[in-house]
C-alpha cells in the first residue's frame, strides 16, 4: 500500500427508485451484519475455541470488526430512515 488509511465505503450506495429493490438491499446487508455480529461474539470463553486462538491479533480483529458492525449498522439505519422519509 501507499501509506493511505484505505477508506470505509469508498464508493457511493446505489440509489434505488424502487422500493422492494431497496428493501431486498437492506435484507441483504441486515443479514451480514448479523453473520458480523456473532462472529464478533465468538471466543474462547463461549465457544468450542481454544483459549490459544484468543491471540493479541485475533483481539485486535474483533475490534477492528466491531467499529466495521458499528459503522455499517449506522449507515443501515440512517438509509432506512432516508427511506421511510420519502
Amino acid at each position: 500500500m501507499d501509506g493511505m488509511k484505505k477508506k470505509n465505503f469508498a464508493q457511493e450506495p446505489p440509489e434505488f427508485t424502487d422500493v422492494l429493490q431497496a428493501n431486498v438491499l437492506i435484507r441483504e446487508l441486515w443479514e451480514q451484519l448479523r453473520h458480523y455480529q456473532d462472529k464478533l461474539t465468538t471466543s474462547s470463553r463461549n465457544s468450542s475455541k481454544s483459549p490459544s486462538a484468543d491471540t493479541p491479533a485475533a483481539k485486535a480483529e474483533r475490534k477492528k470488526l466491531n467499529a466495521l458492525v458499528v459503522q455499517i449498522s449506522a449507515a443501515l439505519n440512517q438509509a432506512t430512515r432516508d427511506t421511510n422519509d420519502r
